[in-house]
C-alpha cells in the first residue's frame, strides 16, 4: 500500500488532496476530519480486536486497542505508505509522530465521508493487519498486565505520581507512587520514568496479584 493507491480509493480524489491545504478554512475542516476519523479507526479496531482476539480479557483487549489507535502506531503507519515524505513537500514545517497520526484520522474520517465504512474498514484493516497479528505474540510487560488486572477487575486505570526527581541531570532517579482504586499506594524508582513505572507495577502485582491470575 502506498498514497497513490489509497488516493484511488477516494471517489472524488480532491477529497483527498484538500486534506493538505494549508489556510485556516481548511484547517479547520481538517481538525473536524480528524475528529471523525479517530472515531472511525475506534469502531473499527475494537470490533477487530474483539473478534480476533476470543480469549482474551477486556484489559487484555484494551491494552492492545491502545497500542493499535496510539500515535507512535499511527504514525509507524503514516510512515509505511510513505505519507511522512509527502507531507514533507507540502512544505508542512513540523512533522512529529503526533502531526502524522492527525493526518492519518484525518485521512479515514475524509475516506468515511467519500466512500463509507465498508472501504474503509477495508483499509484500516489492510494496513494495520501487520501491528494486529504482532499482538498475538506481544511480550506483555508489568504496565501493561497491571493495565489488563485493573481493567478486568473494574478498578479503572494504576495512576503513577512523580514524587521526586533527583541525581544529575544524565543521571536522574525517578521516584514514584502508584494508585490503584482500593488497594494501598504503592512506591518505587527507577533511572528513567518507564523503568520507574514499571518497577512500581511489578511491586504491586508481587503483593497484591496471585501469579495464576496474571499470567494467562
Amino acid at each position: 500500500m502506498d498514497l497513490i493507491t489509497l488516493k484511488k480509493k477516494f471517489k472524488q480524489h480532491n477529497n483527498f488532496l484538500k486534506i493538505f491545504n494549508h489556510d485556516k478554512k481548511a484547517k479547520q475542516e481538517f481538525q473536524r476530519l480528524e475528529f471523525l476519523g479517530d472515531r472511525v479507526l475506534a469502531l473499527i479496531l475494537s470490533h477487530e480486536v474483539y473478534n480476533r482476539f476470543a480469549k482474551f480479557n477486556e484489559g487484555r483487549l484494551a491494552t492492545i486497542f491502545s497500542y493499535l489507535t496510539s500515535s507512535t502506531t499511527l504514525s509507524k503507519i503514516a510512515k509505511k505508505i510513505q505519507l511522512d515524505l509527502f507531507i514533507k513537500k507540502k512544505k508542512f514545517n513540523n512533522i512529529s509522530d503526533k502531526v502524522l497520526s492527525d493526518f492519518i484520522e484525518a485521512i479515514l474520517g475524509s475516506l468515511y465521508i467519500d466512500s463509507g465504512i465498508d472501504v474503509v474498514r477495508s483499509l484500516i484493516v489492510e494496513l494495520w493487519m501487520e501491528e494486529i497479528i504482532k499482538n498475538k505474540d506481544l511480550r506483555r510487560d508489568s504496565k501493561s498486565i497491571l493495565q489488563e488486572w485493573t481493567q478486568a477487575n473494574g478498578l479503572g486505570l494504576p495512576v503513577y505520581k512523580v514524587l521526586k526527581k533527583k541525581g544529575l541531570d544524565h543521571q536522574p532517579t525517578f521516584e514514584i507512587e502508584l494508585k490503584v482504586k482500593d488497594f494501598d499506594v504503592i512506591l518505587g524508582n527507577g533511572k528513567s520514568l518507564q523503568i520507574a513505572q514499571k518497577k512500581t507495577a511489578e511491586k504491586f502485582i508481587k503483593k497484591f496479584i496471585e501469579e495464576d491470575i496474571i499470567v494467562k
